[in-house]
């Protein structure tokens, strides 16, 4: 009996992953948490994309965040077609808290968010732990598509891939996107970090992923595209509710600032942090907002506070290294003339549509 017994265990563990002596991966168990709320549309694409993983040792926690559509009992459903499914249901508290939920439920060996108007490639939860058990990281950043009307285009970044780094190391860390989704973090690591999303504000991202690298003793950057970013309007990142945007976006920034200050860190990685500031408070926004035609009064208030608080940023190298066409951009934000932007993206999009026609109209030529 007890030889059946022996051989069994043999079966079930090679079932689970070849071991460690052989230097590939064993199958533990990887915590996704996916936030769902007013997602209706989306929710199916997103969940049968993380079910339908390589990687089959899953717990699946969707965070019903008080939905007021059909998502709680679409979410119920799919918590009875498959078993590594769990649901949390709760009052709406927003993105940060529905994902603090989720993480204060996981029991995996690792942690991944996954929003839920996005999906995944089929092998991203394979590719990553892979990754973190080679180089023993607490984080691992990815890649990811962006995709927007049908059209998917690559974001990577500038940062060696494939071997173990500290932010010390390599302070590009920092420029990546702070998007938590295209991280897979050691669970261990983020409990002990205790940095939790902020409830109640945007930017939750970009509020916590700066500390979490600060406290990361390995980082791995693997560059490969595993994550598909849908943009749609209604997201968060398309709210055009500037009086919270810029609010919010100051105070995640001055917080930030102030962990960096408090740990004796901000001198070592000013320029980093500087341009973060730059990126997320002034440029990215403001763009937004000049193509939306949003008050002027917001343009201002954000411009007022880069130039207040960083009166040097222009000097600052790695926005020194930015493109001709993000340069102009400054140029136009610097000088207010937000007409001339409306102009250039009608130009650009005049472009990329005659691009399109075109090779419909050589297409057709050829059948």
């Amino acid at each position: 009996m007890a030889y059946w017994y022996f051989i069994l265990s043999i079966r079930m563990e090679s079932q689970r992953g070849l071991s460690r002596e052989s230097g590939e991966c064993v199958m533990e168990l990887v915590s996704i948490v996916v936030p769902v709320y007013k997602v209706e549309a989306y929710l199916d694409q997103c969940v049968q994309s993380i079910r339908n993983q390589t990687w089959k040792e899953l717990e699946i926690i969707l965070v019903d965040d008080g939905s007021p559509d059909q998502c709680g009992k679409m979410c119920e459903e799919y918590k009875e077609l498959d078993q590594r499914i769990k649901v949390i249901h709760k009052q709406n508290g927003g993105l940060g808290d529905a994902r603090n939920e989720g993480a204060k439920a996981a029991e995996g060996e690792y942690l991944l968010f996954v929003d839920s108007d996005d999906y995944i490639a089929g092998d991203l939860v394979e590719k990553v732990v892979r990754a973190a058990k080679e180089t023993d990281s607490d984080i691992v950043l990815f890649d990811y598509y962006y995709v927007e009307n049908g059209e998917k285009e690559h974001r990577s970044y500038d940062i060696p891939s494939g071997r173990a780094l500290s932010l010390a190391d390599e302070k590009r860390l920092l420029l990546a996107p702070p998007a938590s989704w295209i991280k897979l973090f050691r669970r261990e690591f983020y409990r002990k970090a205790g940095i939790m999303f902020p409830v109640g504000i945007y930017y939750e991202d970009l509020a916590t992923t700066p500390q979490l690298l600060l406290e990361a003793q390995r980082i791995v950057y693997l560059k490969e595209p595993l994550y598909y970013y849908v943009n749609r309007m209604g997201s968060i990142m398309g709210s055009r509710d500037y009086e919270r945007n810029c609010r919010d976006i100051v105070r995640v920034l001055h917080d930030v600032i102030r962990y960096y200050k408090v740990k004796g860190m901000y001198d070592r990685y000013r320029y980093e942090l500087e341009y973060l500031a730059f990126v997320n408070v002034y440029f990215e926004p403001s763009k937004r907002m000049a193509l939306y035609k949003a008050d002027k009064r917001y343009l201002l208030k954000l411009q007022r506070y880069i130039f207040q608080n960083f009166p040097e940023f222009q000097k600052n190298p790695y926005i020194q290294e930015m493109s001709w066409k993000d340069r102009l951009h400054i140029q136009i934000l610097n000088t207010r003339q937000y007409w001339l932007m409306r102009l250039l993206s009608r130009c650009r999009q005049a472009a990329e549509g005659a691009c399109k026609a075109g090779k419909y109209f050589k297409l057709r030529k050829r059948l």
